[in-house]
């Protein structure tokens, strides 16, 4: 997404990311905040590079044979607040610099982690 359009609709990634997991924008009668439960662990960073910013998450969906509609849905989630293209990529398609960074030492200080301290949720939603 190009900077300005980003940083004119949230005030930092962290903040975009609080829109997405906790928000309660609904699609196909569920909102983020529920939809984010399919999801077990994970992290993300933030790239701001020539005018664009990325967002890079990693994220552990709970019920492995799910994963391809999960990703799909996650993706229209994504789309909806962002109005921007989105990319899959599995593991095995990181980037060589996510890749050194998870294998350093200390490379996990670069990566905010998401769902660490997470109550059972059990949201019914109408």
């Amino acid at each position: 997404m190009k900077l300005n359009n980003f940083f004119t609709k949230f005030k930092n990634p962290s903040h975009f990311y609080r829109c997405i997991s906790q928000g309660n924008w609904r699609f196909l009668k569920q909102s983020n905040r529920s939809f984010f439960y399919h999801f077990s662990e994970g992290m993300y960073r933030s790239v701001i590079d020539n005018e664009k910013v990325s967002l890079i998450f990693f994220l552990r969906v709970k019920d492995k044979t799910k994963i391809q509609s999960i990703t799909r849905e996650l993706t229209i989630r994504i789309k909806k607040l962002m109005n921007s293209p989105v990319k899959v990529y599995g593991v095995e398609e990181m980037s060589k610099t996510d890749n050194k960074l998870l294998l350093s030492k200390n490379g996990n200080k670069h990566y905010n982690t998401i769902f660490k301290k997470r109550k059972n949720y059990n949201e019914t939603d109408k």
